[in-house]
């Protein structure tokens, strides 16, 4: 009777069949249709609707986001690949290009054609999931274990059979997002090694995480730099400024205004430490 009853999906109210649809973690149902809207990676039963209707108003955005992040990347420790490198990870093709200065990689998987948008996730977001409520020790753990440098989170799960030859191997990417506890990239084998290119992946996608920590350690150490040399100009400015009797506190705003603008990134280090605006 399940089999042939239909439900309405609670985003278009539209009536369809066990084959059609899947129950989200609050016991209504949503139709495939809708389902493409959101993040192929998602678990419905891991997802309330409106964690649902997040995704389907956030996914375009933060895609746009993501494309325009690659105008702005260049430093030395960041990698930017606008263009997708495809990994044919035994009967299963995906795609995947990163921005370390983002902090953001986009998977595209053959399996998953038809949804609408190509889902970003993010460096800080790929460690196990953990359910938490509010707690600060906790928080503060998890921050430790994103920043992790010895960490590689990506791993590769083997998969054998009776007579112990390998047949699949499985890319878990670990997320802590309460619709996204796993991202899982698998595809069956034919021979040992085609293992390498799963190995390949899992590598390239742990290094990129390493390469972003690395950006941001690089770019606290610079802007501590900036700030140091910028509190001494503005002081310098200030004595200037009380001694031939002009504008102390305009002296002082523009100290604060490019104090804000380096953490803000709008400021950067040029030759010989000089600062300038953009």
């Amino acid at each position: 009777m399940g089999l042939f009853s239909k439900e309405a999906c609670v985003f278009c109210d539209t009536e369809v069949g066990m084959l059609k649809r899947s129950k989200l973690q609050t016991k209504e149902y949503i139709c495939n249709e809708c389902k493409k809207k959101t993040n192929p990676f998602a678990r419905m039963d891991y997802t309330s609707k409106d964690n649902a209707q997040i995704m389907m108003d956030n996914l375009a955005q933060e895609a746009a986001d993501f494309e325009a992040s690659f105008d702005d990347a260049e430093n030395r420790f960041q990698s930017a690949e606008r263009s997708f490198k495809t990994w044919d990870l035994g009967s299963h093709r995906v795609q995947y290009r990163c921005n370390t200065r983002l902090g953001a990689f986009q998977i595209i998987s053959e399996k998953h054609s038809g949804y609408e948008h190509t889902p970003v996730f993010y460096f800080d977001m790929m460690i196990p999931y953990q359910f938490s409520s509010e707690n600060k020790n906790l928080e503060d753990i998890r921050k430790n274990e994103v920043l992790d440098t010895d960490a590689e989170y990506v791993t590769v799960k083997e998969e054998k059979d009776m007579e112990g030859k390998l047949t699949s191997c499985t890319v878990i990417i670990p997320y802590n997002d309460i619709c996204i506890r796993e991202i899982k990239l698998e595809g069956s084998i034919n021979d040992e090694s085609d293992k390498d290119t799963f190995y390949g992946l899992a590598e390239k996608i742990n290094k990129d995480r390493l390469s972003w920590i690395n950006n941001g350690i690089f770019d606290q150490e610079r802007k501590n730099k900036m700030q140091i040399r910028n509190l001494g100009d503005t002081a310098a400015a200030v004595l200037k400024a009380a001694a031939t009797g002009g504008n102390v506190e305009e002296a002082v705003k523009q100290g604060i205004n490019t104090a804000n603008d380096i953490e803000d990134g709008k400021v950067k280090q040029g030759f010989f430490g000089k600062l300038f605006r953009k």
